[in-house]
């Protein structure tokens, strides 16, 4: 023992030596085929006791195709057993294969007993439950047994990193955990894939795939009392986790909106259900929600609170600024882009990748997104108009007095759309350079204040943590988001997904940026609406869209020189003595 001790590292001596203690104290292992002493009479190999009524599943055959499993060869098995002759310690016998005869134990000592015997052992030996579990799925039957795990690769932590379709769908199915972490990130992992799914496969695809694994036939070769195992087990946990799976799609992810067509091949698939089984009851429950969904008054067109608050009363703006109250124009600008907003859909988000295929599709599939991000350049060009056409630098002053009290009052609503594209404006160049004008506003510190959010250090950090923070109505400033999509894409563009792996980990993090970006869209604005305001808002926004960029910068030039030609005339009149 010393001399070994000698040949190990010495950092790892105590576990060595700890290991050879526990070893010589260990129990006589109880497990049939004992090795070190081989049977001088080797049984042959027994067929299958197979039963001759022996139930089967109901059959879909419209609907999916076959997934049998195939069993391994017993004779192959068996004869390498009787070759390998070599004696083994107690703590390092070879496992009981899929195949072992539990006839061979001893009378009056279940398998369950030693099972939970050994499962114990390896809890005391590791301390971790994870070993448990990972010991049993190795050593569980054959015909339980995933058929897919090996085209499966995981992170660190556990959460799937990348595989190839089947497995996904695979995993999607499986029956979730009864371990309260485990059963979270299994959530975790459907969430993720019900939102992403779209970007390496059809809906339809995964329809068909799972209507598949809903009637899949039992393994062949197997016994009756094996059958009874593998239906308990197996198949009735996998069609109620199916169930899930469509029930989740169908309440959160869309499916009506997205593909309709669904919807009905859903509906026929479920009709086929008999009313005696056991999944009859959440069949129908899916029924009604399919009802339940597509009757439904749809509420994206009415985002605002049930309980409207009485709103502000303002003057007719005659198409003069100034005249509106800036706390009412703030107002009626979050109501109107938190309605674009609200209709911006997951799917959307991710189609904002460019270099994604879903661009090829027929349509603009980000026209909500396109419309809300385009309000903030809209907004932008509107401040910067309304205060270059004053030809009054007092006006110009005003005005621009005007929208720093706008862009105050949006940020105490959380409108960190409207409070970005506003100061974005107020910080451009255009305006900026009016250094007599400025002279003349009285809230700059105010705005100084602001444009501390947009700071783009950190990818826009403000604005992540302010925005993050926030636990009522919310409308984010989004422009940080569609750029981390992007930045996925490109860091794992070069994932093996060219070999018919998906890389599950890059929509994970999609799917963390979207559900971040999209998470107040469920918090309306308990504010009353003005319908003069909103049409005032809804026209300068229209008009400002089609203003050329160039016009900006040209009538910038044209105030600065007259502000050169004023401030020549204010020191000529001082030194006049006036």
């Amino acid at each position: 023992m010393a001399e070994r001790l000698r040949n190990v590292r010495e950092e790892l001596r105590v576990y060595e030596y700890d290991a050879e203690q526990l070893y010589k104290t260990a129990p006589i292992s109880r497990i049939p085929f004992e090795l070190e002493e081989p049977s001088p009479m080797v049984p042959e190999p027994m067929a299958p006791q197979m039963s001759p009524r022996l139930p089967q599943p109901p059959s879909y055959v419209s609907l999916h195709r076959s997934t049998s499993l195939k069993r391994p060869d017993q004779e192959e098995v068996l004869s390498r057993a009787r070759a390998d002759t070599i004696p083994l310690s107690p703590l390092r016998r070879k496992d009981v294969s899929w195949n072992t005869d539990l006839r061979g134990m001893r009378e009056g000592d279940p398998p369950s007993t030693c099972d939970r015997r050994r499962l114990d052992k390896i809890r005391q030996l590791t301390g971790s439950d994870d070993a448990v579990g990972f010991i049993s799925a190795v050593n569980s039957p054959w015909y339980l047994k995933s058929r897919y795990s090996e085209q499966l690769k995981y992170d660190n932590d556990g959460q799937v990193r990348s595989g190839t379709v089947v497995a996904l769908v695979e995993k999607l199915t499986a029956d979730t955990s009864k371990d309260a972490i485990k059963a979270a990130k299994d959530m975790h992992f459907r969430n993720v894939f019900l939102m992403t799914f779209r970007t390496f496969m059809t809906a339809d695809q995964l329809f068909d795939m799972l209507v598949d694994i809903y009637g899949m036939e039992h393994p062949k070769d197997i016994s009756e009392p094996e059958f009874d195992d593998w239906k308990e087990k197996c198949w009735l946990p996998t069609q109620r986790t199916v169930m899930t799976v469509f029930t989740m799609w169908l309440e959160d992810h869309r499916l009506l909106e997205e593909e309709p067509h669904i919807a009905q091949k859903l509906t026929d698939f479920l009709n086929l259900i008999p009313q005696r089984n056991v999944m009859a009851t959440t069949a129908t429950l899916i029924m009604q929600s399919i009802k339940r969904l597509t009757f439904s008054s749809p509420c994206i067109e009415s985002p605002i609170g049930s309980t409207r608050r009485r709103r502000r009363r303002s003057k007719d703006p005659k198409g003069d600024l100034l005249r509106l109250d800036p706390t009412d124009l703030a107002e009626q600008l979050c109501l109107y882009e938190y309605r674009l907003y609200n209709k911006i859909t997951p799917q959307e988000c991710l189609a904002s990748n460019k270099s994604r295929s879903d661009d090829s599709r027929p349509g603009d599939v980000r026209s909500n997104l396109s419309s809300f991000s385009s309000t903030h350049d809209k907004l932008a060009n509107w401040v910067t108009y309304s205060i270059l056409i004053h030809e009054a630098l007092g006006k110009r002053a005003d005005t621009i007095d005007f929208w720093i009290k706008v862009a105050d009052k949006s940020r105490a609503l959380n409108n960190y759309a409207s409070m970005s594209s506003v100061i974005t404006a107020l910080a451009s160049a255009v305006i900026e350079r009016l250094h007599l004008t400025w002279a003349h506003v009285g809230r700059k510190t105010h705005l100084d204040a602001l444009l501390k959010y947009n700071d783009p250090t950190g990818g826009f950090s403000a604005y992540r943590r302010w925005q993050e923070s926030v636990s009522t109505s919310c409308v984010p400033f989004v422009g940080m988001y569609l750029t981390d999509i992007v930045h996925i894409q490109d860091k794992f563009d070069s994932d093996d997904e060219q070999a018919g792996w998906i890389s599950f980990i890059k929509r994970r993090q999609w799917y963390d940026v979207v559900t971040t970006m999209l998470h107040h869209q469920q918090k309306p604005y308990d504010i009353g609406e003005s319908g003069s305001t909103q049409k005032f808002i809804a026209n300068h926004l229209r008009t400002m869209g089609m203003k050329d960029r160039s016009w900006f910068w040209a009538r910038s030039e044209e105030v600065r020189h007259s502000e050169f030609a004023h401030a020549d005339i204010r020191r000529g009149l001082e030194a006049a003595g006036f």
